[in-house]
């Protein structure tokens, strides 16, 4: 089987087509749904970027992998030293290279964010360009369907390419911008009276601080992002240069679709388009950033073509509306080719789900983001929990709770309305956690062991600090700094764990995940 996984790095779903967007941002993705199916509760388990994509190939929650963030010890994979993939939790693309897959990748995403254990899923890597950021998707088309075209003959290969476009700035050319504006009106929150609000929301990626990175910034792209959120005419500029990179990404994958056809293989390839994490944009005062545990940073777009089993399926199976996490795609993919996944994988397979059959639904899920807050939140089917431990330069609520049906922009915090509800969402939480932490051999949560420094690393909150001063904002300076006040008693210390030899039983799996059944059995324990 040839499986093409497309990655669209800031792709939010419900500003795509198959999602009912009102806009028709996405008409060759729609041609791609029209044969597939469209998973309308994917979440990303960790955001953004990085833990995102290493829970995907990990199929393990941050919590577990050891990533939860960008930098230092939130950022590091817990990777065993020695030889050969791990027996239990290899990564994805290792195991299909066990069973005769050639796997292969047109990313810049290992170099961009020092994740070089991402390389190890792939026999060959290439770099499109000398880009460490903002890449062109026409470069990626430009490696990439030279790749495709030199191994049309062949089978049983699994392309990853990685697009860039709807990330901040919206680099697009400004024509894409313009054919946005003229698509359809933008949406109508946040009204002019919210937008007013937000000036008082504080943190990088507000409305008033739209293009803080460090230190003050000017519009990188004044044609397709502006200045700051202060008004309505600000808001619809920035979604017309959003809207417009996801409308010029969707043109470059109507490229590759026209490829395919055009090698005679677009019936026999897989193709699997999604992202690692979406945007927020106004929700929690938050604009052009995906720094929470929310719902648009961590609802993703999952849609899938498969030959030969979603071509004919009946219009009411091409929506599916069950729970899913993105660490659940690789068992899916590896039951859909007859491989068995990890067993120390977390996730769990919805490939039924691809065919048109029934699967679990999951009562909640536990979201994670690492970046720019520490954030976990829990989201069933009706409500949305998140649960601070660090605002890190950022005006956030220690805890929300939201009825997203009836409030999908999280406009009214309901936790001292529905207190009940509110100590359930609670429960979830304690209860997940303590399943992956809290039991023995688990190492500890790297979110609580990176807590004193927190998520710093592209905003220190005492400079951001100084520059609310400066603008006039000491209130919300000295709100900042309060929320930042260290726990009684705190003392920096860190935490080491050593790793264990390999172990004969170790040994074992490892065989029996290479050979299969007829390995030496397990020694009597």
């Amino acid at each position: 089987m040839r499986i093409i996984y497309i990655d669209v790095d800031t792709l939010r779903a419900d500003h795509t087509t198959p999602y009912g967007y009102h806009r028709d941002t996405t008409p060759n993705l729609q041609a791609l749904a029209d044969r597939g199916v469209t998973f309308d509760r994917y979440y990303g388990s960790d955001s953004p970027c990085l833990p995102s994509r290493t829970a995907l190939y990990s199929s393990q929650f941050g919590i577990t992998n050891g990533v939860i963030g960008h930098f230092g010890d939130a950022a590091r994979y817990r990777l065993d030293s020695g030889h050969a993939p791990h027996p239990t939790r290899p990564l994805f693309g290792q195991l299909l290279q066990a069973h005769g897959t050639y796997t292969a990748a047109v990313s810049m995403f290992a170099e961009r964010h020092r994740a070089y254990y991402f390389l190890g899923n792939f026999r060959e890597t290439i770099r499109a360009t000398g880009e460490l950021n903002d890449e062109d998707g026409a470069d990626i088309n430009r490696v990439g369907l030279d790749w495709i075209r030199r191994h049309a003959d062949e089978d049983d290969w699994y392309l990853h390419l990685t697009y860039w476009e709807p990330h901040t700035p919206y680099l697009a050319d400004p024509s894409w911008t313009r054919k946005a504006a003229e698509s359809g009106p933008v949406q109508e929150w946040p009204d002019a009276a919210t937008i007013e609000a937000h000036q008082e929301v504080y943190g990088p990626r507000t409305a008033r601080d739209l293009h803080y990175a460090g230190f003050p910034l000017p519009s990188p792209v004044p044609s397709n992002m502006p200045e700051q959120i202060g008004d309505r005419a600000d808001f619809e500029h920035l979604i017309n240069g959003f809207d417009g990179s996801i409308m010029y990404w969707d043109s470059l994958f109507g490229e590759l679709l026209a490829t395919l056809d055009e090698l005679g293989i677009a019936e026999e390839t897989a193709i699997i388009v999604s992202a690692d994490h979406g945007e927020s944009l106004g929700e929690m005062g938050s604009y052009a950033e995906h720094g929470n545990a929310n719902e648009p940073v961590h609802r993703l777009p999952l849609v899938m073509y498969w030959p030969g089993v979603t071509d004919d399926l009946p219009d009411e199976a091409r929506h599916r509306d069950e729970m899913l996490y993105n660490i659940d795609l690789a068992p899916t993919l590896c039951e859909m080719l007859d491989i068995a996944p990890g067993s120390g994988w977390q996730g769990r397979s919805f490939a039924a789900a691809i065919s048109g059959g029934e699967i679990e639904d999951r009562e909640y899920l536990v979201l994670g983001h690492g970046a720019h807050t520490y954030q976990r939140a829990v989201r069933t089917r009706e409500h949305l929990y998140v649960r601070t431990y660090h605002p890190g330069a950022n005006f956030v609520e220690w805890e929300s709770l939201y009825h997203v049906p009836s409030d999908p922009h999280l406009t009214e915090n309901l936790l001292d309305k529905e207190p009940v509800l509110a100590n359930e969402m609670r429960a979830h939480l304690t209860e997940w956690w303590n399943e992956l932490a809290g039991r023995p051999g688990a190492l500890p949560d790297p979110m609580q062991t990176t807590l004193q420094t927190g998520p710093t690393y592209y905003n220190d909150p005492v400079t951001y600090a100084q520059h609310l001063r400066d603008t006039g904002r000491a209130h919300l300076a000295d709100d900042l700094m309060e929320r930042l006040a260290a726990a009684s008693g705190a003392t920096p210390v860190s935490w080491h764990a050593q790793e264990p030899s390999w172990t004969p039983e170790r040994h074992h799996q490892w065989a029996r995940m290479i050979f299969g059944e007829d390995a030496e059995k397990e020694p009597a324990q």
